[in-house]
């Protein structure tokens, strides 16, 4: 069913709304609204969020939530979008593919969203990505993996650095290093085969060799057989391309069979949760990152510094826990969604080719988007970091 609406303000939004608790319950599919505002929801604009709030990538899409409930409440303290209330209605996947689709077809067909921020991880993006689509409904998502917006399909955007942006950062870093051979240890999932792959197609590019090639599934409890094969090589180094808690398990195991060689995890992992998960074996321990999850060591005259000390200021402020780079790109996305609606000016059909045009000095990097670029960064604006005392450091 396409949308029919070429106003974002039909009669058919919502008369009242409640403000709900900022992380999802678990059970069945949550849905809950923000707005926060004294302006009419009848007139508001509606914007539907799907994050993963419970599951495994809960630990990503409930900060992606807060992060969008906190920056709500600003935008309509401040008098909303082009005097309108914005209102976000939130719906949980619960880490499912097709619990996420099932949900971006009830915003799209009975909330009559506007466009889509979500979700979390890059398998939920991807079904939800092809139903918008089809749709014609604009999506930003959340999850990393390129194929989510190459090719470049209208109205579908993402907020994270990609795999590949990732790969050759790690790879930039490891060639100063001179390092040449590396194990590779990947999630089956689409985020980890995202950068399996990548990880492969660059490897000539940087002289690398890939001595070794393993993977795992999200929910295996241990990754020790994979490692004793790996620790039977002449890797250099071992790149982990996963979410939390894989990673964690992997440094922990790898540290018990006695692996010694730098390991270098991804950018789904860069989070406080890692060090949580892992302890002690977090410790030396490198990841590819943006620059937020060190936000007090970014320096006053980078472009990102005032937006990012702004974020993590308000997020401890509001929640009383530190922000990560998950919550920056929830941030991100509503934001970047605000500029293209501000611009589009209160024609829907206007908001794909809008938001194809917006340039937004973003939490995790300087954005300029074009109708060749959906995603909008380069690796220039990922920094790599080490666990150092159970924190993270910037390598310089």
């Amino acid at each position: 069913m396409k949308m029919k609406m070429k106003k974002w303000f039909a009669p058919v939004m919502a008369a009242s709304l409640v403000m709900l608790s900022a992380c999802g319950g678990g059970g069945g599919q949550t849905s809950t609204k923000s707005q926060e505002t004294s302006g009419s929801a009848s007139d508001s604009i509606k914007v539907g969020a799907v994050f993963s709030m419970t599951g495994a990538n809960s630990p990503l899409g409930v900060p992606e939530k807060q992060a969008v409930e906190m920056l709500v409440k600003e935008i309509n303290k401040n008098g909303g979008v082009n005097n309108k209330p914005l209102e976000v209605l939130f719906e949980d996947d619960k880490s499912d593919n097709t619990e996420a689709v099932k949900a971006m077809k009830k915003l799209v067909t009975s909330e009559h969203v506007v466009a889509v921020l979500g979700s979390s991880g890059s398998g939920p993006s991807l079904g939800m990505a092809e139903y918008a689509a089809a749709q014609k409904v604009p999506m930003i998502s959340m999850a990393a993996a390129n194929k989510i917006t190459d090719p470049v399909r209208a109205g579908i955007f993402k907020t994270p650095h990609t795999d590949i942006h990732g790969t050759k950062r790690i790879y930039k870093y490891l060639k100063e290093k001179g390092i040449s051979k590396v194990a590779v240890l990947y999630d089956s999932n689409p985020y980890g085969s995202g950068w399996a792959v990548q990880l492969k197609k660059f490897a000539p590019e940087y002289g690398i060799t890939l001595v070794a090639e393993e993977k795992y599934g999200t929910k295996d409890p241990s990754m020790s057989s994979q490692l004793t094969k790996i620790k039977g090589t002449d890797a250099q180094a071992l790149i982990i391309a996963g979410t939390n808690p894989g990673p964690a398990t992997i440094v922990k195991e790898a540290k018990q069979l006695g692996i010694s060689i730098p390991i270098i995890s991804s950018h789904g992992s860069a989070n406080g949760k890692f060090i949580e998960l892992a302890g002690d074996a977090a410790n030396g321990v490198l990841l590819v990152a943006g620059k937020m999850l060190v936000s007090d060591q970014i320096s006053d005259s980078d472009p990102q510094a005032k937006i990012v000390k702004k974020f993590v200021a308000d997020y401890k402020t509001a929640y009383n826990t530190n922000a990560d780079g998950f919550a920056g790109y929830g941030y991100d996305g509503l934001n970047i969604l605000v500029e293209a609606l501000k611009a589009a000016g209160g024609d829907a059909t206007k908001l794909p080719e809008a938001l194809e045009k917006v340039n937004y000095v973003g939490v995790t990097g300087e954005f300029k988007f074009s109708p060749q670029d959906h995603n909008g960064l380069s690796e220039d604006s990922m920094i790599m970091v080490q666990v150092k005392d159970g924190k993270f450091q910037v390598v310089k």
